[in-house]
Order: structure tokens, then C-alpha cells, then sequence
């Protein structure tokens, strides 16, 4: 690359020393320099005369990697962009982290153990490094101050910084069941929980309906002498008509109609 295209990046260097040398994207050891936008796309970007920060920053290999070929043009863009990929790429290790404690890791089978122990491992570390704030840096013409923020975790109010803490509040407070409750949580609402709280009681009402519909229907088949299929079948149909009814309804009205003399 000419002289000239490298020219147009200013490169931007952590304003505490805390920060040397540390990736900004993740926390973790710097060995790279991501350049935003990235350097194989500078030409077409200039000819293009789109915007961009044109900044490089101190990134680890991994980090850098991920985000080689992402045309993004802000350093936040690209910051968003990493966690994504990330929390994508961990998604495993992170599950296993959040939905397993040590004290379990005792009942299980030796080789079972030693692999839930290296996904908790791997997961924690993915964690923390999803929760780095990134830090505040300066290049030549300005300082950009990031605000080193902890992410917090509303749970119906209760506040929290600390994913698996809010997730364990849920499955011990609220009684959620863990695994239904973690895949929707990260998989629908991407961590939102008074969202995915909310859809899984809605998801747990309607089994719960439908369950306690399936034990009326059996007792009505039954006390009536009625061929439980042709209850089942009718009372859909009632329904189907007049989605008000209740499953009690439907049955008094399958009652008052053909069984009752």
C-alpha cells in the first residue's frame, strides 16, 4: 500500500496505562493493530468517498481476525459488531458456563466432569471478555472518552451486573426451568429478560392450558360415555368458531347440544 492511502489513518493509543497494550474490543493481550475501516478496502472506500473514522486501534489476534473483513466505518460499529460475533462463536461454552456450578461437577462422571469443567472455563473467559467496556483513547486530532460502563441486567426491577447472577435469579427466585427459559433469553431476545421472561410464562400458560383442557376432556369422555376423540374433535371445532370459548365452555356447550336428554 502507497504512502498515501496508509496516511489516512491516525492511530489511536489508550489514555490510561492500565490499557496498554490491551485490546480494545475484548481486554485481552494487544499483538495487532484493526484498522477502521479495514486496510484492504481503504481504495474502493475513497473512490466510493464514503465516511469513516479512519482510525487503527490496538486489537488482539483473534479480535482482529473476526473483524478483518467487516466493512464497518466507526470504531463503535465494529465494537458492536465484535461482540456479536464473539458471543456467536462461544455461544456453546458460554451455555455450558451459565447453566452449570462447580458444586454440580461432583456427581458426575470423571471424563463428564473434566468437559463441562474446560466448557465452563472456556465459557467464563468468553464472558468476561463479551462484558469488556473497550477504554478511552486519543490520536492525533482527538480524544474519544468512552464511558467504561458495566452492563446491567433488569429483572423485573431488580438490577443486575452480572448475566449468570441474573440468570440464576430467574431459575431459583422466579422458578423458571433452565434450559427452556436460557434459549429463549439469548436465542430469541438476546439477553433481554423481562422480554423472555415474558414469553416464557406465555409459552408455559399455554401448556399448562392445554394440559389441564386434555385432563378435562378425558373426565368428561369419560362420566358422559363419550368416544374421547369425537370430544376432542368437537371441542376444536366449537373453538375454531368461537375462540372466546374456554375448554369448560366448549364441553357444557357439546353437552347442552348432543348428550343432554
Amino acid at each position: 500500500m502507497s504512502k498515501t492511502l496508509a496516511s489516512y489513518y491516525q492511530q489511536a493509543y489508550a489514555c490510561e496505562h492500565k490499557h496498554f497494550n490491551q485490546c480494545f474490543y475484548c481486554g485481552c493481550e494487544a499483538t495487532e493493530r484493526d484498522h477502521c475501516p479495514p486496510l484492504h478496502m481503504l481504495q474502493s472506500i475513497i473512490d466510493l468517498g464514503e465516511e469513516a473514522d479512519f482510525v487503527s486501534i490496538a486489537a488482539c489476534y483473534e479480535c482482529h481476525a473476526l473483524l478483518h473483513n467487516e466493512r464497518l466505518m466507526s470504531i463503535d460499529e465494529r465494537f458492536t459488531k465484535l461482540k456479536k460475533k464473539l458471543s456467536n462463536k462461544y455461544a456453546k461454552a458460554l451455555r455450558v458456563y451459565n447453566m452449570w456450578e462447580e458444586n454440580e461437577l461432583s456427581e458426575m462422571s470423571d471424563e463428564f466432569a473434566h468437559s463441562i469443567q474446560a466448557g465452563m472455563k472456556l465459557g467464563k473467559e468468553a464472558s468476561e471478555r463479551l462484558a469488556f467496556t473497550g477504554f478511552s483513547y486519543a490520536a492525533e486530532e482527538a480524544r474519544v472518552t468512552v464511558r467504561e460502563k458495566t452492563k446491567e441486567f433488569d429483572v423485573e426491577g431488580t438490577t443486575f451486573t452480572d448475566f449468570k447472577e441474573a440468570l440464576n435469579y430467574c431459575i431459583n427466585v422466579l422458578k423458571v426451568q433452565k434450559s427452556d427459559f436460557y434459549k429463549i433469553l439469548v436465542e430469541d431476545y438476546n439477553g433481554d429478560f423481562n422480554r423472555a421472561l415474558s414469553q416464557y410464562r406465555h409459552r408455559h400458560d399455554k401448556v399448562t392450558a392445554a394440559s389441564d383442557g386434555n385432563t378435562l376432556i378425558k373426565d368428561f369422555s369419560k362420566q358422559h360415555k363419550q368416544n374421547s376423540d369425537f370430544v376432542t374433535r368437537t371441542v376444536k371445532h366449537f373453538i375454531n368458531k368461537d375462540p372466546s370459548l374456554t375448554t369448560e365452555g366448549a364441553l357444557e356447550k357439546l353437552y347442552n347440544n348432543y348428550i343432554k336428554k
